[in-house]
Formats: structure tokens, sequence, C-alpha cells
């Protein structure tokens, strides 16, 4: 990583962090849909709508969505594993295939047409879906959703994930990093994570 897109991650971070805490009202400009993402960062999720193009092959040009195994199915190729890889990792991958039994120097081509989401709910401000365009934490998830309601209790978060077939629930304490800077529990998220943010009871 270079150092300006240190700096700019950190930035990030820092802004996040004061829109929770110092600047509620401006929750509204964080994690703009349309930002770029960064290519090499990304990491393929369930969900995604991939765009595959071969290079004068139409019939190898598909659209595949990402299942809830992390697989692809491609002509000639059939199932793939895309989850968790980079573009760039599913582009030479499938290159790599094609090329040892199909086509000389094949052309690939992956683009992420549509992105996967994740969910939150309970006691934010504006709950509902939003787009993974990358790495995703609760808290940035709870930013972008913005910021707790008055009533929330920060410090019991729950985490849904389905994976494999299993339904797994954790628990998030987001306080440790709005007071104390500690960021441990600030879990990245995968794609169609439920985040539920709880009310507090006095």
């Amino acid at each position: 990583m270079s150092l300006t897109q240190s700096f700019f991650n950190s930035s990030r971070r820092f802004a996040f962090l004061a829109c929770l805490i110092f600047l509620p009202a401006l929750c509204s400009f964080a994690g703009d849909p349309q930002s770029p993402i960064d290519p090499q960062g990304y990491r393929i999720g369930v969900g995604d709508l991939l765009q595959i193009e071969v290079y004068d092959e139409p019939d190898l040009t598909k659209e595949v969505r990402v299942l809830t195994d992390g697989f692809i199915s491609l002509p000639l190729l059939g199932s793939l594993q895309a989850e968790s890889l980079s573009v760039q990792q599913l582009q030479d991958r499938i290159t790599e295939l094609l090329a040892a039994k199909y086509l000389v120097n094949p052309q690939v081509t992956v683009f992420v047409k549509e992105f996967s989401n994740v969910f939150v709910f309970g006691e934010v401000k504006n709950p509902g879906t939003f787009p993974v365009y990358g790495k995703m934490t609760v808290f940035e998830a709870i930013t972008l959703a913005g910021g707790f309601t008055e009533v929330a209790n920060p410090a019991k978060i729950r985490v849904v994930r389905h994976e494999r077939g299993r339904e797994m629930s954790f628990e998030v304490d987001i306080t440790r990093l709005t007071k104390k800077g500690d960021a441990s529990q600030d879990m990245e998220l995968k794609a169609n994570d439920r985040v539920i943010v709880p009310r507090s009871f006095f």
C-alpha cells in the first residue's frame, strides 16, 4: 500500500469516527455509493453479479452470480471458487484454466456489475440495505445507516451471518471503539450479513 493510500484509509476511518461521535447530523456524507472501488483491495463476495468476458468468444462471455457456497459456474470450466478472491485473481485463474485446455492466449476480463449487500436494522437513524464496495466493518455499516439513535445500545450489537447452510451470530461491543479507541471488536462484515442494533433498557 502506498503512503497516499495509507493516509486516505486512515483519514476515512477518522471521518467515520467523527461522524458517529461528534457530527451525527453530517453522517450522510460518508460512504458515497458512487465512490470508485480499489480493484486490488476488493474481494468478491457472495451475491456479487460478475460480468466475465472472453475476447472473441461470445459463447464464453457470461453474467454469473456468486452463489451462497462462494462458487460460480462457467461454460467449459464448470464450478469455480470466486468468493474472497480479488477481481484480478479470478481473472488470472479463468485465463489459466482456459489456456491449459481450450484456447490459445485467451484474453479474459472480469467486472463486478452488482455488489453484494449488508443489512442494518434496529436503532439506527436510516436502517436499510447497503452495498459492500470493499472491506466494511460493523462501525462503518452503522455510520452509513446514519449512526445510532438516542436509545441504541452500542455494546450489544448482533451480527447474523449465514454460511455453508448454518446461521451464526456474533455480539459486537462498539463502545470499545467509540470510547476507548479499541477496534478489536469492530469485525469485518461479509456479504449478506445482518447488523442488528438493539434498544437500551434503562
